[in-house]
């Protein structure tokens, strides 16, 4: 018996890429039982590009963000699992065949995932790109390499059993950035994942995506609130604690160096309390990017 799945294709104004992604969808060796685009809030063509294909559902909500589209995805879809393609990306062609057959393979899995490959704005390989990390092989238990840092983005690397979807409670919508590393977590915790290692899906850098135009401060803020949430997994789990700590001083380390900006970003936006967030995480989590700044500035003055 064949299995059913789902793809569930979140989009805000996507007319650019859209249609490369459903176009992706549709050229599966083994065919997506439904596609679903849950368009949120466009203001462009998104419908009439969704309509172009008798095989998408198409589906509209006020903005409400990609966690709420993805969860109305999950709510109106039928599969046994589910994909979640961001707009922007592409699946290659043996992407749902491969996470089928390892699902199979390792039933007790809650999710299998592959690796991806990082392409421009024009859908060509990126050439030396800071995200080269997504290319690399997977090794190792998930959820500590998770906590420690070492993510399995973007979403269409990873197909999900339905059950682990419902169990976990869909995707957080009170997060605009890290949704999807705090989805990942969230199930790696209760449930084992697994990774084949091949490549099976195409992540597209560009300027506009939300994790290019977010401030570092908001990445920040967003991913500590995430690893709040893992204190209940990992209280008395020497491991756990050790990859929990090293996963905070990693995501400092990231983009620590860039707060002391968004602090002068958002004076001159007339942001205060946003500034004053900025300048609590600076101070508590990257008080030397204070020092760093200071130098920077001071060898300037002629």
């Amino acid at each position: 018996m064949s299995a059913c799945i789902s793809v569930i294709i979140p989009c805000h104004n996507g007319e650019r890429f859209l249609a490369e992604a459903i176009e992706s969808v549709l050229a599966q060796t083994y065919a997506a039982s439904e596609i679903l685009v849950i368009d949120d809030g466009s203001t462009d063509g998104t419908k009439a590009i969704a309509s172009r294909y008798p095989q998408v559902r198409y589906l509209f909500q006020l903005q409400s963000g990609v966690s709420a589209a993805r969860n109305l995805g999950i709510q109106e879809s039928h599969g046994d699992y589910l994909v979640f393609l961001d707009h922007d990306d592409r699946l290659l062609p043996n992407a749902l065949e491969l996470g089928v057959h390892w699902l199979t393979t390792y039933p007790e899995s809650g999710f299998v995932f592959g690796l991806c490959r990082n392409i421009d704005i024009h859908g060509l390989p990126s050439q030396g790109s800071y995200r080269a990390v997504l290319e690399h092989p997977y090794e190792g238990e998930v959820y500590p390499n998770l906590l420690r840092g070492e993510s399995i983005h973007p979403p269409a690397r990873q197909i999900y059993q339905r059950r682990v979807v419902e169990a976990i409670g869909g995707f957080d919508p009170n997060l605009t950035v890290a949704e999807d590393y705090d989805f990942c977590l969230r199930a790696a915790a209760r449930f084992p994942g697994y990774c084949h290692n091949e490549v099976i899906a195409e992540y597209r850098e560009h300027d506009v995506s939300t994790s290019s135009t977010a401030r570092p401060s908001h990445h920040l803020h967003s991913t500590l609130q995430v690893f709040r949430k893992q204190q209940h997994w990992i209280q008395g789990k020497p491991d756990y604690e050790a990859a929990y700590k090293a996963g905070k001083q990693h995501w400092c380390r990231i983009y620590g160096p860039y707060i002391v900006y968004d602090i002068t970003f958002y004076l001159k936006a007339g942001r205060l309390t946003s500034a004053l967030t900025a300048l609590y995480l600076l101070l508590r989590y990257y008080p030397q990017g204070v020092l760093t700044y200071s130098r920077r500035q001071s060898s300037k003055v002629p």
